[in-house]
């Protein structure tokens, strides 16, 4: 069965003035259905690039992204735009919710727009809501919760598609860490419960809890393997511990 990610040789480039900046420079791995794994790096390092490419955001510039076996780099922008609402669910650090709309409305968001019938996203919204601890808040307005209710309603909206992806981008960035670990709880959850789970994040404590790592460096993968194992964690640099010394 083939992968249900699969990025063959990806490169990205963006063209500044005179200058090209290379994101993504010849990335390669594949990440099977089902699996819960983490994208993890610096600032520059070229995980958002790969997050918006996995996210039907972007398109590689050389190379070939294939998602559940299509080719994403052959689409056009309606073409990306009706994948992204039928095989990816989408949990963002700032939550993305429509402050005027209540839960109910915003979880809906994306059945209206895949043209689900009005019964039909009702019941459906209602269920994902239920499953992440909201069914009691249905017509409260996101403004009325805490940080970690309102991430858990942009993780029920992106359940409520029933996603072939989830794909999440810094999804405990704005919590504390008490809350950020019950949201990485039920990510866990959710991959324990079959679903395929990417997480974006630079915190290496973060990445650790996903299944499987793979890590960038400057736009090229430097590992990929379990998250439990010696070489996933990042030690720091010995220039970086002389700094250290002398703070």
């Amino acid at each position: 069965m083939a992968a249900l990610v699969t990025f063959q040789d990806v490169c990205k480039y963006y063209h500044m003035g005179d200058s090209t900046v290379v994101a993504a420079d010849h990335i390669s791995f594949e990440i099977e259905r089902g699996e819960f794994t983490a994208i993890v790096g610096s600032s520059g390092s070229g995980k958002s690039t790969c997050m918006n490419i996995i996210g039907c955001l972007d398109v590689p510039s050389e190379g070939t992204y294939f998602l559940s076996g299509q080719d994403v780099g052959q689409m056009n922008k309606n073409q990306l735009a009706e994948v992204r609402n039928e095989m990816l669910g989408f949990i963002f650090q700032q939550y993305n919710l429509l402050p005027k709309l209540n839960l109910l409305e915003n979880v809906e968001i994306p059945l209206m727009y895949a043209g689900v019938p009005r019964g039909e996203r009702r019941e459906r919204a209602l269920a994902a809501l239920e499953q992440v601890g909201l069914g009691d808040k249905l017509r409260h307005k996101p403004m009325e919760l805490s940080g970690g209710q309102q991430q858990r309603v942009s993780i029920a909206r992106a359940l409520v598609g029933k996603p072939a992806v989830i794909l999440a981008d810094e999804p405990t960035g704005a919590l504390d860490s008490r809350t950020g670990r019950e949201v990485l709880s039920m990510l866990q959850d959710l991959h324990s419960s079959g679903h395929t789970v990417v997480l974006i994040t630079h915190d290496n404590s973060i990445a650790v809890q996903a299944q499987r790592i793979i890590r960038l460096e400057d736009g090229h993968v430097v590992y990929d393997g379990p998250a439990d194992a010696p070489e996933a964690v990042v030690t720091p640099r010995a220039a970086d511990m002389r700094g250290r010394e002398h703070t």
